[in-house]
């Protein structure tokens, strides 16, 4: 291609993702609202809604599978899911059952979802899967500057919420975290309809809506990976109580409105996991020092291994954190026809193109299955 059309093309896209970005003011924000109050979602209804919207159908009654494996029961099948996932549909189907109970702020809002299988059951795939859904929505509103992207209509004050929530037809929840409410009192004199409003999307490599805890080892083990930090070399400047000296970039900071997926759950130390208690009854996360609690809208999903589950559920010290947990198990696929179509999703995604036997494929899942 000449070099024109390569310009073309980039500027093209540039032009456009200009376009689709928001800036304005508070009341700019209202307006938008004021004309979709759909638009207005906790975390667990922005997920949910992000996977319904791709598709969903049910099961054929007539398909052998609906009788033999699900009593002859239809259940609900996910497009975001059916063209990556095989003879997974009833754990696909308890999570979006648990999504859409979340959703509609049932106890499993305030409740983690753990997938619990045994290992290469595709408990991670499932994890990977779900976070895309997020990167695929349209930008979401936020305050700008602010490291948590919280909720614009966190600006308006308690005494006025009944009144805004009466005239947009929508519910406010939450508070504005300690850097903004400090960024609204000095910056802006408190005049909250000034306050600069910016959209941006969720991403898992960009860390925006998405946060990540992997396991980390007992002995170097810190709170701040979940709730960020205070900026030392800022503490000359401040005290320790000052907003301005905080760092929020933890995983539950950088997950608010989003997701905070735990990898291995179970191989942290339970004292690690504390935090977790606030962020799920509560809906608040500590700050770092001697700040107020953080408000906290998420979907907080984890994964195990089933010895680590069986190891944790064992010790009744834990009772705490299991009661804020649904399990949902992903065990091994058992079905022939559909763990011939795992290896062809496998093989096609790879660089394999030497020719296969005939049969190969039915005489490797057969062994797997009876294994």
């Amino acid at each position: 291609m000449p070099e024109s059309d390569f310009l073309s093309i980039i500027r093209e896209q540039r032009k456009n993702k200009k376009n689709r970005k928001f800036t304005g003011s508070f009341i700019d924000y209202l307006n938008v609202i004021k004309a979709d109050p759909s638009s207005i979602k906790l975390a667990h209804r922005r997920l949910y809604d992000a996977i319904i919207i791709h598709g969903t159908q049910k099961m054929d009654l007539a398909d052998p599978r609906c009788r033999n494996l699900f009593e002859g029961n239809s259940i609900p099948l996910y497009d975001f899911y059916s063209s990556h996932f095989f003879g997974m549909e009833n754990a696909i189907a308890k999570i979006m059952r648990f999504l859409k109970s979340a959703s509609l702020k049932g106890e499993e809002s305030r409740q983690v979802l753990l997938l619990m299988g045994p290992v290469g059951a595709g408990k991670s795939a499932l994890m990977e899967r779900t976070k895309h859904a997020l990167e695929l929505l349209e930008p979401i509103y936020h305050l700008e500057g602010c490291p948590i992207r919280e909720e614009p209509l966190h600006l308006l004050p308690r005494s006025l919420r009944d009144k805004f929530e009466e005239i947009l037809g929508i519910k406010i929840e939450g508070d504005l975290c300690p850097i903004c409410r400090h960024r609204l009192s000095e910056e802006f004199n408190n005049q909250y309809e000034d306050f600069p409003i910016i959209a941006s999307s969720f991403s898992i490599r960009g860390r925006r809506g998405i946060g990540v805890v992997p396991p980390i080892d007992a002995n170097t083990q810190d709170s701040s990976i979940l709730i960020g930090t205070e900026d030392i070399s800022k503490l000359d400047l401040y005290p320790e109580d000052d907003p301005r000296a905080l760092s929020l970039n933890g995983a539950f900071n950088v997950g608010n409105r989003g997701i905070v997926e735990f990898v291995e759950i179970f191989k942290n130390e339970t004292e690690f996991l504390h935090t977790i208690l606030t962020a799920t009854q509560e809906k608040a996360v500590p700050s770092p020092g001697k700040n107020a609690m953080i408000y906290f809208d998420g979907v907080i999903l984890s994964h195990c291994n089933e010895a680590e589950w069986n190891r944790f559920k064992s010790d009744h010290t834990n009772e705490a954190v299991m009661d804020r947990i649904v399990k949902i198990n992903v065990p091994y696929c058992l079905e022939l026809d559909e763990e011939i179509k795992i290896y062809k999703k496998i093989l096609a995604g790879s660089d394999f193109k030497a020719h296969i036997a005939p049969h190969s494929l039915r005489i490797a899942s057969m062994f797997s299955i009876m294994s």
